[in-house]
């Protein structure tokens, strides 16, 4: 009889160093996974590391983690490890869909120990493997509180997990979703100081674009100022050559044709044409419509004869106008000068502008 009894108290303290046993692998589990976390920042590298621990531990087929998309809500199989991983991987379920996408959609766990009697499996990756997968479990992955995804365990056997394993794979999966959070962050932060870099070389391209095209525009603004310079240059000596030809060319032939037997009325016209050449290579006159351009052609030739001295009479017998006409000119003139109501003779301010 103490026989028996003692063989019993064996076998129970086999089964709770067993039981030992399985708690120490999984607190040394959740150990290697929280320290796999805090040495990399690489999300891949962290999940393989996290899911062949778990699927060692568990010895089943294989482990996975979704994750939603958040551009499209569809769960995307982030990684994966065991049988035919590389076929679960990037494999993609509507909301919803599947175990992990309800799982994903609705924030519970889920223990399924047969597979053919729930409508929710998704049976098409398991064709894909060429494997029937009777067990799964699956677990909600959670960030502050929201939901991003699952951690979920597949096996060929039926009633392979129970309540016990969704508590453990629970833990595994907060150490899971910070993992993610934090290589997100850090990988977000890196396209960021990438794209800032980026922006800076865009930067400094432009500036120095910006800072060529100044320098070309100051060297083309030289030229034009140097091209404007020697085409002044040329107009004054074209019209010191067109005032040198008319001097030589045509006001000697003027000057005897005025002395000619000529009536009086043509000798009114030679007088005119004398006087009108006289106004186009006039210095004055040239100076003059610079200075007041709302002068016209007319009080223009009056103010020059006014310069030379001309009475009224004078100015409009050459003119072939009335005093009357002529007189009202000149009081224009004056207004248009600033002259009027001031006592100075129009002729003495005309020979200032000279």
């Amino acid at each position: 009889m103490n026989a028996k009894r003692l063989e019993s108290e064996n076998r129970k303290l086999r089964q709770k160093n067993e039981e030992l046993k399985q708690k120490n692998d999984e607190l040394e589990l959740i150990n290697r996974a929280f320290l796999s976390i805090n040495s990399s920042l690489e999300l891949d590298r962290v999940l393989s590391t996290i899911l062949e621990a778990i699927r060692s531990l568990f010895g089943v087929v294989g482990s996975s983690i979704w994750i939603k998309d958040p551009e499209t809500d569809e769960v995307v199989c982030r990684q994966a490890a065991g049988f035919q991983r590389n076929i679960v991987k990037n494999w993609r379920l509507e909301p919803g869909e599947g175990i992990a996408g309800w799982v994903s959609s609705y924030g519970e766990s889920v223990v399924l120990p047969d597979t053919r009697e729930d409508m929710r499996h998704f049976r098409e990756v398991a064709d894909k493997m060429k494997v029937e997968l009777r067990s799964i479990i699956s677990v909600p992955m959670r960030v502050k509180g929201a939901v991003i995804g699952a951690l979920q365990l597949v096996d060929k056997q039926v009633g392979r997990f129970d309540e016990s394993h969704g508590t453990l794979l629970e833990a595994l999966a907060d150490a899971s979703a910070t993992a993610i959070e934090n290589a997100q962050l850090f990988e977000r932060a890196n396209r960021e100081i990438v794209e800032r870099k980026r922006a800076q070389r865009k930067l400094k391209k432009n500036e120095k674009e910006l800072k060529d095209k100044s320098t070309a525009l100051k060297e083309v603004n030289t030229a034009l100022n140097v091209l404007l310079k020697n085409r002044e240059e040329d107009q004054v000596h074209m019209e010191d050559i067109i005032v040198a030809n008319v001097k030589d060319l045509v006001v000697p032939f003027l000057e005897k044709l005025s002395h000619s037997k000529l009536d009086e009325k043509q000798a009114t016209y030679v007088n005119i044409i004398q006087s009108n050449i006289a106004n186009i290579v006039s210095p004055f006159l040239r100076q003059l419509p610079m200075k007041f351009f709302d002068l016209t052609p007319t009080e223009i030739q009056i103010a020059d004869l006014v310069r030379k001295d001309k009475t009224t009479k004078e100015i409009a017998q050459i003119l072939n106008a009335s005093a009357k006409t002529i007189e009202a000119h000149r009081n224009r003139l004056r207004k248009k000068l600033g002259l009027t109501n001031q006592r100075i003779q129009l002729r003495d301010y005309l020979m200032t502008l000279v």
